[in-house]
């Protein structure tokens, strides 16, 4: 079967449904369940791009475990700065894709209460028939963007995290002109603590490499960007001024890039969300006798060490210990709780197909690290 076959298999699934149904928190009672549509369009380059690095499986529950921590981290920076949806509320996604976000947060925000925009047409035209959300083509300039009304709540995740220097306060100050009187400006940047040792950042800075994984988009604009805190913190302070309270949220999308809160309201300042639990399952092999190895790192980036790796296989969940050294894992992220985060898991797998599930729980919280057949 072709790769493009097995995923969309997987994601018709009703096993992979249940999986991420679970990670969602949705309850068993909530009507916005039937809503779920776990279907990935084909042309949805944040999929695409874990292809290209992984084997279907991984590739599949790389891109809901990041859409499910950006579902929980927008809801929770909307709850805490507006409570309950008021029948008034009005959230922007802007480049908001193909509704990595959307497929979850529409069933938190009623559809008809959200705007979605995109640079890519066929993103939009796609959102606008999922999810019912209105939608709106972007435009390459900032000052152009015209979307007739103010927002409340406008996300904005891995755009600014891309932009070159010359569009990156343009972008900044076209939003927040769109904020509502009480309204709050959420966008992630890639920090420059991500950048290796070999890579200098400008005394600016800010610093821009015109590549990406989105190949289609003007490359002299879109690309990989990296900036200072200070760089950021300037650039709010030309465009919004000083009646915004600014919060910075290190590591808040994805367990990598900062997240930045920007509002008039007090409630804005300090502002801090719970990441969640996160891993990574590095090797999955099956071999002779459906003899199954799986092992990785799991830990919490708000707590360090986690509690458990849960592997469910076929409905039966087994609890795996976190006790094996990673020192890299700690070096990698700074972090020396998270020394000790690896764990092996070795089981017999029943039949000729079985749906193996890894997660990683938390001080009461669950990520989802692995999901597919084997």
């Amino acid at each position: 079967m072709a790769p493009w076959d097995q995923v969309q298999a997987l994601c018709r699934s009703e096993e992979l449904r249940r999986c991420v149904l679970r990670h969602a928190g949705l309850p068993e009672s909530s009507q916005a369940r039937a809503r779920l549509d776990l279907a990935i369009h084909r042309g949805d380059q944040m999929l695409l791009h874990s292809l290209r690095f992984f084997e279907v499986n991984r590739a599949v529950s790389q891109y809901y475990s990041v859409g499910l921590q950006q579902y929980r981290a927008a809801e929770q920076v909307r709850a805490a700065l507006f409570g309950s949806v008021a029948p008034g509320f009005a959230m922007l996604d802007f480049a908001c894709g193909f509704g990595r976000l959307l497929r979850f947060m529409t069933l938190a925000v009623p559809p008809a209460q959200i705007w979605a925009s995109d640079i890519q047409g066929e993103a939009v035209e796609h959102v606008a028939r999922t999810y019912g959300v209105h939608a709106m083509r972007s435009s390459a300039e900032p000052e152009s963007f015209a979307p007739g009304r103010h927002f409340d709540f406008i996300w904005v995740a891995s755009l600014f995290s891309h932009l070159a220097p010359h569009v990156f306060e343009r972008w900044l100050a076209r939003l927040v002109a769109l904020l509502s009187p009480q309204g709050a400006l959420c966008f992630s940047v890639h920090d420059a603590s991500l950048l290796g040792p070999n890579f200098a950042m400008p005394a600016e800075g800010v610093r821009f490499v015109p590549e990406s994984e989105i190949a289609e988009l003007d490359s002299q604009v879109y690309g990989t960007t990296h900036v200072t805190e200070a760089f950021v913190r300037r650039c709010l302070a030309g465009v919004a001024g000083p009646d915004h309270a600014v919060a910075r949220i290190p590591r808040g999308l994805a367990n990598e890039q900062d997240l930045y809160v920007v509002s008039r309201s007090a409630r804005a300042a300090g502002l801090r969300i719970r990441r969640g639990p996160w891993g990574f399952v590095d090797i999955v092999e099956v071999g002779a006798g459906r003899r199954a190895y799986l092992t990785g790192w799991a830990a919490s980036f708000d707590d360090g060490r986690a509690d458990i790796v849960r592997i469910t296989i076929d409905g039966r969940a087994t609890d795996v210990p976190i006790q094996r050294e990673r020192g890299d894992v700690a070096a990698a992220f700074g972090d020396a709780r998270m020394a000790i985060s690896g764990w092996e898991h070795h089981a017999t797998l029943p039949g000729e197909r079985a749906f193996v599930e890894a997660s990683v729980l938390a001080r009461g919280e669950e990520g989802l690290l692995y999901a597919g057949f084997l």
